[in-house]
């Protein structure tokens, strides 16, 4: 599994715009081969600034989704809200850590690739 973190800074006055178009768009890539999970942020100390961070089954498929038309069309759709090109982090996950009971936290998952 990846993690995609997209880093997007949309226009003052138009966040709560930006954040009603980015809910209908997610929706529409949730069929996607390879996509897992999607959720939007917004930086708290940063009004303007957001992330959207995905899972997908592997880095193929986030390419192929990265590279589609369908995500052009949506960038297209998104581009009146930026103030600049959005950021895109992939990350690969090496260690899991949750919380226990126990007084210190101890990785539940290592991967290797």
């Amino acid at each position: 599994m990846i993690k995609v973190i997209i880093e997007r800074h949309i226009a003052e006055g138009l966040e709560d715009a930006y954040l009603e178009k980015v809910r209908s768009l997610m929706l529409q890539i949730t069929d996607r081969p390879g996509f897992l999970k999607g959720d939007a942020y917004r930086d708290m100390d940063q009004p303007n600034h957001f992330y959207v961070i995905s899972n997908w089954e592997n880095i193929g498929c986030w390419e192929r989704w990265h590279d589609s038309p369908a995500r052009q069309n949506m960038l297209s759709e998104l581009s009146p809200f930026m103030e600049s090109d959005e950021k895109c982090t992939v990350l690969a996950l090496k260690v899991s850590y949750e919380a226990q009971p126990a007084k210190y936290a101890r990785p539940t998952q290592t991967y290797s690739y």
